[in-house]
Parts: structure tokens; C-alpha cells; sequence
């Protein structure tokens, strides 16, 4: 592998390394200036420590350095999270890439529930993305964790040898984690990219090169945006391990009765005011807790078992989560009305998708109730991920 590069940058994050500021990207003591394949302090920390010092890219540095896509075309690999599909698509994306081939490479696969045929979300998939103007041709399914799907990426990126490959994506949708992988398949002995649970790890653009099939395959990995419109984008370390999967998704099956209320740890609030007994089903981390209680207790436990029964926020983490909204939540029938502000669940049943954090399946039987949210987090509303977008298409009805 050989770095090209027009300045000493960190091997594992991208950022010019520097050894005047401790506090900024890229710092080294001054005796490492010069030296090749040096890590900054901040990535040294990360790999062997588990410690994270948190450092964003701005919209505005960001989109700085991705312009250099529009610049210098080539392939990129647009890195989506499968199980944050909504939340993983980069806002004013299109601009860069216009010029270049774009292949949605969805990521964490291996996350999902056993026998869920993901492949039935291709269309979907390429439906949401080009309304964002991003003209891509082509979606690949992969776990860059368990390398599921990586021959198809492998063969995909083969023959790209005139032109760079650039992979982009928001923060932790798993860019480094893949590049790591590519970089496996074609024999590098070292994890070129740092890799960390927390949003944000890569700060600039920073590119290896490795041998292919008929010759060199230059891929560039670009910083991940952190929005802030996410649970993960507001977490530290320790909560992130109870809010993000890191294993196979076990749905939470509950049988709700009206006047109950079900808390997602103490990131989300279901309240089921009216309607009909019926199953809830909640696709989140299996490490995250889930109460259920009646409806009349739902301000008490709120207010006094954030720390024993709701667990997660910790103290630190906690006050971007207090200041919570009120989304109201009514089934409907063929046709019919709900008032401005209120989420539609059709009779064939509907996800709400709580961004960074997973969704709730709603059945379509009679319902009426609140979602609580932190003010800043807004829902997503979209058919059935399990029992409507990965079945056929065919004869299937939004």
C-alpha cells in the first residue's frame, strides 16, 4: 500500500499532522514530523485505548473537501446504514457527485433479523436517493463487519483503475470500517483507516493504493458528516454501546393495551392513548432497555427512573435529550383525513423510524397515541422494512 499524499497526513484519519496544538486534528509530537505512516495522538488513543477526543468536520469544511469529487470524477461508494437508512443520506450531496458514477453501497446487513431478503430494498433504496438528486445506477448489500457481500464489491471496484474510488456517507454508517475490509481482500497487513464506535472519526480526505486485478486502485475516504439530527450525532462512548447494535437484531414483541406507554430507554416515549389491543413491534439495539407501564405513570417514571429503569442517556448525555415533543400517531382508513402535525399509519401498517436509533412497527389496527421525542429529532414515516419493502414489489401499494 503507498499513501499519496501532497502533505504529511495522519494514516488514519486524514488530518494534517501538526505539532503546535495539542487540542487540534493531527497533532504528533514535533519528533514524528517526517517520519511515514504516522498516527496523530488522537488516533493513537482511539486504536489502543479505546479513548475518544471528539473533534467534528463543519458543514462547510466538509463540503469543501468533498467538492474535490466534482473536481476529479471517478466511482464513489455512497455508504448507507441499513439500519438508519433515512438518517444516513447526505444532505446537498448531489452537486458533487454529479459528474461521477455513484453506487449505494448499503452497510450492515449482517444486523438485520434472520430471513429478511434485503436485496427486495434495491428499488426503495434507489427511489429515496434519487430524490435527492443523486443519480445513482446500482445498490450493493454488505457487512463490512462480517464481510458479507464483499466479492460483489470487490468484483465491482476491479477494473476501476483510471479513476479514483471515493467513499462517502454520514458519520458511522461504517466508511472505515469498510475500507478496512477492501483493504484485507487485497492483502494489506495493517487497518489503514481508524475505527470507533463515536460519529466523526475521519476528519479529512485521505486516500491509499493498493494493487488490482490489472492495475492500481486508488480509493479515498472522506469525512463523515455529523448532523447533529441524530441519537448517535449526541452520545458519548458508553451510551452508544447500549444504543447502537452490534449484533443481530432480535425484534421486541409487545402486546399493548390502550393507556399504556412503552419508554426506549429515556431517548423515546410511545403512548398508546385509544384503539385496540395489538402487537408493537421494536426494532432497536438488543442492549437497549424497553419499559412498559400504564400510561397514568408515564410523567413519574420520567421524572424519577431515568438513572435505574430507563438507563440510557447517562447524566452526561442526558440534558440534549430533556426538552421533549409531542408527535401524534392515528390509523387511518382508505381515504380518510388526520389532522396537520399528526403521523398516518395506514391499515397495512407503517415504520416509524426514530433516526440513530432504530423504529417502531405499527400494524395498522386502530390506533391513537403520542410519540415523545427530544424537540430537535424529527420521526420518519415508510412502509413496512419487514413484511413490505423487502418482499417483491410486485403488487405492492405505498
Amino acid at each position: 500500500m503507498s499513501q499519496e499524499q501532497h502533505e504529511a497526513v495522519c494514516v488514519g484519519c486524514g488530518s494534517p499532522l501538526q505539532s503546535q496544538d495539542e487540542q487540534a486534528p493531527g497533532f504528533v509530537p514535533n519528533s514524528a514530523i517526517g517520519k511515514a505512516n504516522v498516527q496523530c495522538r488522537r488516533c493513537f488513543r482511539i486504536r489502543n485505548y479505546g479513548e475518544f477526543l471528539p473533534v467534528q468536520v463543519s458543514e462547510r469544511a466538509y463540503q469543501e473537501q468533498v467538492a474535490q469529487i466534482f473536481d476529479n470524477p471517478g466511482l464513489v461508494l455512497y455508504v448507507i446504514d441499513v439500519f438508519d437508512l433515512s438518517g444516513s443520506l447526505v444532505p446537498n450531496l448531489a452537486r458533487f457527485v454529479m459528474n461521477s458514477e455513484v453506487v449505494v453501497v448499503v452497510n450492515k446487513v449482517d444486523l438485520l433479523p434472520k430471513g429478511i431478503h434485503y436485496e427486495a430494498l434495491s428499488d426503495w433504496i434507489l427511489e429515496q436517493v434519487r430524490a435527492t438528486r443523486v443519480e445513482a445506477k446500482e445498490v450493493l448489500f454488505v457487512s463490512a463487519a462480517s464481510t458479507e457481500g464483499m466479492d460483489q464489491l470487490i468484483h465491482r471496484v476491479g477494473d476501476v483503475t483510471d479513476k479514483p474510488i471515493y467513499v462517502v456517507g454520514m458519520a458511522n454508517t461504517g466508511k472505515s470500517t469498510l475500507l478496512n475490509a477492501i483493504a484485507k481482500r487485497f492483502e494489506v497487513q495493517n487497518d489503514p483507516y481508524t475505527v470507533s464506535r463515536r460519529p466523526g472519526t475521519t476528519l479529512a480526505l485521505s486516500k491509499f493504493q493498493v494493487e488490482g486485478p490489472t492495475g492500481p486502485l486508488t480509493f479515498v475516504d472522506t469525512p463523515g458528516l455529523v448532523h447533529g439530527t441524530r441519537v448517535i450525532d449526541r452520545l458519548c462512548a458508553d451510551c452508544l454501546k447500549r444504543a447502537v447494535p452490534d449484533a443481530r437484531i432480535r425484534p421486541k414483541v409487545y402486546q399493548l393495551n390502550p393507556e399504556q406507554t412503552l419508554f426506549l430507554g429515556g431517548f423515546a416515549r410511545l403512548d398508546f392513548e385509544a384503539g385496540v389491543r395489538q402487537p408493537i413491534v421494536l426494532y432497536i439495539s438488543n442492549q437497549l432497555p424497553v419499559h412498559r407501564s400504564k400510561l397514568e405513570r408515564a410523567e413519574i417514571i420520567w421524572e424519577q427512573h431515568r438513572d435505574d429503569i430507563l438507563q440510557v442517556p447517562c447524566t452526561e448525555c442526558r440534558t440534549s435529550f430533556d426538552d421533549l415533543k409531542a408527535h401524534p400517531i392515528q390509523s387511518t382508513r382508505t381515504g380518510q383525513r388526520v389532522p396537520n402535525g399528526t403521523i398516518p399509519v395506514s391499515g397495512r401498517g407503517r415504520d416509524i423510524v426514530i433516526p440513530g436509533l432504530g423504529w417502531i412497527t405499527l400494524s395498522g389496527a386502530t390506533f391513537r397515541g403520542r410519540l415523545w421525542l427530544p424537540s430537535w429529532l424529527d420521526p420518519a414515516l415508510r412502509p413496512r422494512l419487514v413484511g413490505d419493502l423487502t418482499r417483491s414489489r410486485e403488487g405492492f401499494s405505498s
